[in-house]
């Protein structure tokens, strides 16, 4: 069964509001700690070594956390190209509908369970 233009066009714009949501989640997760506006040591520099470690260890976990955000934003950004595109929802590897119970958990899916299995992880 076909959806009627206006149907598809109401789905297509739900499916544009969840992208923009999960958007400003990124984007709030960017903000909450940016490396770059935090600068460097704000201390007298006069580290014990301990604290010196842990002060890089925290740097490498904000780095990590950082481009997991940016991995995200620009899955985001497929996603609503796709959305535009007419092809949300098709699995990239096997051109199989993906199902729509793993597009709610992930909204920006590109793969269906069983390819996303196969791929390497990032």
């Amino acid at each position: 069964m076909s959806e009627t233009p206006a149907t598809e066009q109401s789905v297509k714009e739900r499916q544009l509001a969840l992208i923009a949501e999960l958007e400003r989640e990124v984007e709030d997760g960017l903000a909450a700690r940016d490396i770059a506006k935090d600068g460097g040591e704000t201390g007298d520099g006069h580290h014990h070594p301990a604290e010196a470690a842990t002060d890089a260890d925290q740097k490498e976990r904000d780095l990590k956390n950082r481009l997991r955000w940016e991995r995200r934003r620009e899955s985001l950004d497929r996603a609503k190209v796709a959305i535009e595109a007419g092809t949300y929802g098709i699995c990239l590897e096997c051109g199989e509908p993906i199902p729509d119970g793993r597009l709610k958990i992930r909204p920006d899916a590109e793969y269906c369970v069983p390819c996303s299995r196969t791929r390497p992880r990032r």
